[in-house]
């Protein structure tokens, strides 16, 4: 036990009153001889230590709403970060607009021959017609019909898409007696003939073109021969040939019961100059046509055994005028004595049994 003065706050051992100040002393326990620590005031007990002050409610509040704002800003920021990348690519959606390969032109080269003739159908576009509707155009090279007749439809035609079904329609043109999907020639390109379809679609469903034949004009058999041995002028201005007695030629059709289908064509004037030769036949006596039908009229004019140019017309083909006109040839030409009229009337059939694959 130590003996402590309050007053003097000083040990005072073996004393019970302060020797200095004469008050009283405490007593204190000595628990560890010399342990410093009992030179101080004992520590608050458990029950008497205060509990930490709470923090206000207000700075609460604000801590969590900073907490719940900094979160949501995390998500928006990663969110927006997400939708900038392909917010950078409006060139790629663009890209999607662009025709994709087939859908407007494609490239064919689908050949195939049978009976001495060949056929390829080269090309095909797609293109708006004044009704807006979209139709294909394909472009055939034809082969090997006699004498270079020209070709006026495809027989049998039908165009095919992958699963077997029609890919566009064609329409069907009655050719004095033989009938097909009519063509037209390509200017400046011998032998290139364009079809025309109904409504189609992408190119590229287009997968393979069957037909049986080709329509061609007949043979120009008939012939009505031309004196020219008189001198033929040089210059600008042309001389008038007379065309004599034999100036016409009748055309049998092989349908008598048609009242006004006897057809007779005749030269009804021809010019001559140095470097050219003009003729002109007239298909339109005694004969009105027949309805439903044209009738294709090819005529050439040779001097000797030399085709100097020849023409093919479709008598009717204007639907106002119920009868046929005619054709005109105007060929370069040297002056000969002798030229010939050659004319052949009406439509034959040539047999090609193909089908036109890639």
């Amino acid at each position: 036990m130590r003996a402590w003065c309050p007053r003097c706050d000083a040990v005072r051992p073996g004393e019970t009153t302060c020797p200095v100040c004469a008050t009283p002393l405490a007593t204190l326990d000595d628990t560890a001889p010399g342990d410093r620590s009992a030179d101080l005031p004992p520590p608050p007990s458990a029950e008497d230590a205060a509990p930490p002050p709470r923090p206000p409610r207000l700075r609460v509040a604000l801590a969590a709403a900073t907490l719940v704002v900094a979160g949501l800003a995390f998500v928006a920021g990663r969110s927006l970060a997400r939708s900038a990348a392909p917010a950078a690519a409006p060139a790629v959606a663009t890209s999607t607009t662009a025709p994709e390969p087939g859908t407007d032109r494609r490239t064919l080269g689908w050949s195939a021959r049978a009976g001495g003739l060949s056929i390829t159908a080269a090309d095909a576009v797609r293109v708006t017609t004044e009704q807006r509707e979209t139709v294909a155009a394909i472009t055939f090279r034809i082969q090997g019909v006699p004498d270079g007749q020209r070709v006026l439809a495809l027989r049998g035609l039908r165009l095919l898409d992958s699963g077997g079904g029609v890919y566009a329609s064609v329409d069907q043109q009655q050719l004095g007696r033989e009938g097909g999907a009519p063509v037209e020639p390509v200017e400046d390109r011998p032998g290139t003939y364009l079809l025309h379809t109904g409504p189609a679609p992408r190119l590229s469903s287009l997968a393979r073109i069957e037909l049986t034949g080709v329509v061609a004009v007949r043979p120009r058999d008939q012939t009505i021969t031309l004196d020219t041995s008189k001198p033929w002028p040089p210059g600008p201005q042309m001389r008038v040939v007379d065309p004599g007695p034999r100036d016409s030629v009748g055309v049998d059709l092989g349908i008598a019961e048609v009242q006004g289908a006897d057809l007779r064509l005749q030269v009804t004037s021809a010019f001559v100059r140095d470097g050219q030769a003009v003729v002109v036949i007239d298909a339109s006596s005694g004969f009105r046509g027949i309805p439903g039908e044209l009738l294709p009229l090819g005529a050439e004019l040779r001097a000797g055994d030399r085709v100097l140019c020849a023409r093919t017309s479709v008598l009717g083909e204007d639907s106002r005028q119920q009868s046929a006109q005619g054709i005109v040839l105007s060929c370069p030409t040297r002056p000969v004595p002798r030229l010939t009229v050659a004319v052949g009337v009406g439509a034959r059939m040539l047999p090609l049994h193909v089908t036109l694959t890639p």
